[in-house]
């Protein structure tokens, strides 16, 4: 231990005086070699926390996966809309028939013995579904043009015309008890769309996630930055101290076990050093996968150009955070938009219980000429309509047991539904509660660790005084300014805890997006 015996050299009060100063960088002597930073964070990428936030939303595999899928769910809409798409349908059918008559036959068609038929047949109509009623309609014009070898006998007939039949009209199938109602009609179209919106908030949601994640991996490589900072001053202490004690120990004036116990703690901290390293490394690779970015040649390190944020240790009212999470929160929004998406299945299944009772009808005006023009021509073909109308009534026997099933899932579904909703509930509650409880005590453990760096740096200059008057020696300096550093480290922890606190409980409020529009 270096102790004053009365009387200290001046050259050497001044160095003595140097140790307890502040240095940001290691100075290495040329008898020592402190731990160096290892080849991996030569050349390190500096990186803000608005440029994460940027990266996540283009680069982060999960981040991406969800936005498909909310992609992939929109399709979803345009799928159930096809439902109520016009449908345009053509025919067109050649053929011909020879076949021999019956007795009855035979004496209808003039003894011919063998029947003959050749014939062309065009069709054209539009369908679609009624989104209002659920009713399907059908226009269609059809027309047949056909030649047999009885028609070739009737009198005054041109030779080799056809026949042209036709028929221009509509059906409809209106549903009155199962599938009748826009609600039904509907049902699908509307579950397709809260589909998409629920995989919209999930894929806003999990960004939430990953952003909070990545934002809590940030703060911890700024915290282990300063780590590696502290450690580095305490080796430049150190060293310098060192350099000292071997000088007066080369002069006769230190025992050499003196210079052991400088040399030791330098040893400690040059181990405490390589560890921060290590530490620094491992969060910085955390964040780069995150990120997805690979460690290169020319790009190996990660560092986090941000510091911490300021502490607010004003109070907050957990009500209205609550209140504030229940309008912003995408998972609990996606709740209840689930919710609502099992009600409208639950009332199509119970729709479905209902039997079938379809009212249908047609109407048509009929036409036949030899030419296709005057077939075709309404005008023509008013005097000849045809028209239909009924009911169409299919019943199980029995239970409805596809029906009855469906209703039993749907039941289930919503009941589940509105359980995970309840649990979304009680979840925000306690996440906000846990995130107000750990913000509160790290800003209480930030305000004790500065009055504590407060009297560390006081007794740090008080020893320097005793030092100088030669009441004090090596081991209590080098102890002090441990301690001083220690402690500006806790003050740091804290703030990083702080940090981290606060970014938890901006995401259980819903609302950390907003820091990054």
């Amino acid at each position: 231990m270096i102790k004053h015996r009365g009387f200290l050299p001046p050259l050497a009060l001044a160095l003595v005086y140097a140790v307890g100063m502040v240095c940001v960088a290691p100075q290495v002597s040329a008898q020592t070699t402190p731990v160096q930073q290892p080849a991996a964070e030569s050349a390190p990428v500096a990186i803000a926390l608005p440029d994460v936030v940027r990266r996540l939303r283009v680069q982060n595999r999960a981040i991406l996966s969800k936005a498909s899928e909310a992609r992939i769910a929109s399709t979803g809409i345009t799928r159930a809309e096809s439902a109520f798409q016009p449908q345009l349908s053509l025919g067109a059918v050649w053929g011909a028939s020879s076949q021999k008559n019956t007795y009855e036959e035979d004496l209808i068609r003039e003894k011919l013995g063998i029947y003959e038929r050749e014939g062309r047949d065009y069709s054209v109509g539009i369908s679609t579904l009624m989104p209002g009623t659920g009713a399907k309609l059908e226009v269609k014009s059809a027309l047949s043009r056909f030649i047999t070898n009885n028609n070739e006998k009737v009198p005054n007939r041109p030779p080799g015309a056809y026949d042209n039949r036709s028929n221009t009209g509509f059906s409809l199938t209106q549903p009155l008890a199962r599938d009748a109602g826009a609600e039904v009609t509907m049902a699908k179209l509307n579950m397709a769309r809260l589909d998409s919106t629920v995989a919209s908030l999930a894929s806003r949601d999990t960004e939430t996630s990953v952003v909070a994640e990545a934002l809590l991996a940030y703060h911890e490589l700024v915290l282990a930055q300063h780590r590696v900072e502290a450690a580095q001053e305490k080796i430049s202490t150190s060293t310098r101290l060192l350099q000292e004690a071997r000088a007066l120990q080369r002069n006769g004036r230190l025992p050499l076990a003196d210079v052991w116990e400088v040399e030791n703690a330098l040893a400690r901290y040059q181990s405490a050093l390589s560890e921060a390293v290590h530490g620094q490394l491992e969060r910085a690779n955390r964040l780069r996968t995150m990120l997805m970015l690979e460690v290169t040649a020319s790009a190996t390190g990660l560092r986090a150009l941000d510091a911490l944020p300021q502490v607010d240790a004003r109070p907050l009212d957990a009500s209205q955070l609550l209140q504030a999470a229940l309008q912003r929160r995408d998972d609990y929004q996606m709740r209840k938009v689930q919710v609502e998406r099992e009600g409208i299945q639950l009332s199509y299944a119970q729709n479905q219980q209902l039997p079938r009772v379809d009212m249908v009808a047609s109407y048509g005006l009929n036409g036949l000429e030899y030419s296709a023009r005057q077939s075709m021509d309404l005008n023509r073909a008013r005097d000849y309509p045809s028209w239909s109308l009924g009911l169409q009534i299919n019943i199980p026997l029995g239970i409805n047991k596809l029906a009855q099933a469906d209703l039993q899932a749907a039941l289930l579904r919503r009941d589940d539904a509105a359980l995970a909703l309840r649990a979304i509930e009680v979840q925000i509650a306690n996440d906000i509660d846990t995130s107000l409880a750990l913000r509160a005590s790290t800003i209480e453990r930030w305000q004790l660790w500065q009055q504590v760096a407060q009297r560390e740096a006081q007794q740090l200059a008080a020893e320097h005084s005793r030092f100088a008057a030669g009441r004090s020696d090596t081991r209590e300096l080098l102890l002090r300014q441990e301690r001083v550093i220690n402690a500006r480290l806790a003050v740091q922890e804290q703030q990083a805890g702080y940090a981290k606190a606060d970014t938890l409980l901006q995401a259980a409020q819903g609302s950390l997006m907003e820091r990054f529009p």
